[in-house]
């Protein structure tokens, strides 16, 4: 009976809790340096929820450690839904396969909000290489194998973990170059130090439409509608084959799901809304996701196992 009682208490403290929440400013901890697209869409959001709960939510980024430090900070916060995690798809993955000891159970300690945004990578190449398209590409890496190299932001990555299982596909050898960034694997790209690379649209997209780089198959389900003229990887020999990020919210497990319901729905309000919408979403070129709390989650399960797959290839340790 006791217990009974006790289940009760509870459940009626969460429910209350939600129904006053949040009547504190609220952290949204975000694992990159101000200025980027994730900081800008974290900061355009916590703007709007500021606005409609008449609390502050305060971005805090806590960039290294490919986001280990984000996350350990709030996995270690008070479970009470004040301490919120935006994150990734590429670091959230690969820290969870190529990493042996995590401060967090990534898993078991975290459960999802709310699925934002996304946005599939585009493989690109300099203006002048002869390959036009994916297709082409992988006829010219097979007659030279091990002559075409790519770049890539360092080991487990996104641009390497793909590329690699993209040439797994394919059956072709191609030479890795890992860089410090994107920017610099642009400028590699333009001076033609290496012969391809995929990254994400956003930062190409500018130098494609200048002419100064070339994009030769884009990575999400779909066509862009940015790019629709260029083909997807999927329908340029490599069937089911994405390459792209999603970003979206986490908490720890142990906010009462009411609390998580609650931001869940008042994000979504705010993503969807038509002018916040076409400023950070659609005119940057990201695709609306606005995934609740169960279809993010599976998500990020098929998420999960796709970059298990990836990553077991590659036989690849951080740590």
């Amino acid at each position: 009976m006791r217990a009974l009682v006790l289940i009760a208490s509870l459940l009626l403290a969460w429910g209350c809790l939600a129904q006053t929440y949040p009547a504190k400013p609220v952290r949204l901890i975000v694992p990159v340096p101000p200025g980027g697209l994730q900081d800008t869409l974290a900061r355009a959001i916590a703007h709007e929820l500021t606005r409609a709960w008449g609390q502050a939510m305060v971005v805090e980024n806590r960039p290294g450690a490919t986001g280990i430090i984000a996350a350990e900070l709030v996995a270690k916060a008070p479970p009470d839904g004040y301490t919120l995690f935006m994150t990734d798809n590429v670091t959230w993955m690969t820290n969870q396969f190529l990493r042996s000891k995590l401060p967090y159970d990534p898993v078991n300690d975290f459960v999802t909000v709310i699925g934002l945004v996304r946005s599939g990578n585009v493989l690109v190449a300099p203006a002048d290489f002869p390959a036009n398209n994916l297709r082409e590409l992988i006829v010219l890496a097979r007659a030279r194998p091990g002559a075409l190299n790519y770049g890539s932001f360092g080991l487990g990555s996104s641009p390497h973990v793909d590329t690699e299982a993209l040439s797994a596909l394919a059956g072709i050898k191609v030479t890795h170059v890992p860089y410090k960034g994107g920017p610099d694997i642009l400028n590699a790209l333009m001076g033609n130090q290496i012969s391809f690379s995929i990254t994400g649209l956003q930062p190409a997209l500018p130098l494609i439409r200048q002419g100064r780089v070339k994009a030769l198959a884009f990575g999400g389900q779909e066509r862009s509608p940015t790019l629709p003229e260029v083909p997807t990887m999927s329908e340029s020999g490599l069937p089911g084959f994405e390459s792209g990020a999603w970003f979206g919210w986490l908490s720890q497990a142990a906010v009462p799901r009411a609390v998580v319901s609650k931001v869940a729905a008042d994000v979504s309000t705010v993503i969807s809304g038509a002018e916040f919408r076409d400023k950070y979403i659609d005119r940057v070129g990201f695709e609306l996701l606005n995934l609740p709390p169960e279809r993010f989650s599976d998500l990020m399960q098929a998420t999960r196992a796709t970059y298990e797959a990836r990553l077991k290839n590659l036989n690849l340790k951080l740590d």
